[in-house]
């Protein structure tokens, strides 16, 4: 009996300490969200000076590699967008569609890109970490084919939403079900039509400092890891109200 009530005293110890935890936990990140937005509406922090890399997939082949600071002005003109051609604010984002945190950033970038469609202009372009996620690459390259009839942004949900469930199958699935000419995506998805793009996304994305998924670069800053919606947004209206001025 003693020993009974022992285990019992010890468990409930275990799930208070790991409550704790928890607590803490959340208690750490919820400050960080707000000093980090504190100090972008004073005017004492830039984009450059944040990193997110706790939310941050990073390939092992690239991790030891120097990255090189600074600001990037990088090619965006035959990448899919959101937003104005004319914002204040580009933000080019280099994701992969196997990472979840890619995928955390998506919805935060679909529900900020309704919210700022004329001060905002989203950029994506491809990161496939292949020694993480086998199928990036072709994902990648479905997500082009997709773009070929005009539908990329609503196959770039598809893919996120399934990330679970990805596949080649799926691939072509997720074109049946948003009413795609299946026999020319499944076409450009076989040939490889878009492999070298893709590759050509990722150099570019190398070359710039990036190492992981997702990394965003704020009008020429680079920022790895998925950025919390409240920071992304007061970034936003920071940069708005400065170029305004």
């Amino acid at each position: 009996m003693d020993e009974d009530a022992t285990i019992h005293r010890r468990r409930g110890l275990i799930a208070t300490l790991a409550t704790l935890v928890v607590l803490v936990l959340v208690g750490v990140f919820v400050f960080r969200v707000v000093y980090y937005i504190n100090l972008i509406r004073s005017g004492a922090t830039d984009p450059a000076s944040l990193s997110f890399t706790n939310a941050y997939s990073v390939s092992a082949a690239l991790a030891s590699q120097p990255v090189q600071d600074g600001m990037f002005d990088l090619a965006t003109t035959d990448d899919p967008s959101l937003g104005s051609s004319s914002a204040p604010v580009t933000i080019v984002e280099f994701a992969d569609f196997g990472c979840p945190y890619s995928r955390e950033s998506s919805f935060v970038i679909r529900e900020l890109a309704l919210a700022y469609p004329q001060d905002v202009r989203f950029v994506y372009r491809d990161f496939p970490l292949t020694d993480i996620h086998p199928l990036a690459q072709k994902s990648a390259e479905a997500g082009e084919c997709a773009q070929d009839q005009g539908k990329f942004w609503e196959y770039h949900d598809k893919l996120y939403q399934n990330q679970s469930s990805l596949s080649e199958d799926r691939l072509v699935e997720f074109a049946q079900e948003l009413n795609l000419n299946v026999y020319q995506f499944e076409s450009c998805l076989t040939s490889g039509r878009y492999a070298d793009e893709v590759l050509e996304d990722y150099q570019a994305g190398v070359e710039a400092g990036v190492r992981g998924t997702p990394t965003f670069f704020i009008n020429g800053n680079r920022v790895a890891g998925a950025i919390p919606k409240n920071i992304l947004d007061a970034l936003i209206v920071s940069i708005v109200n400065r170029e305004a001025q």
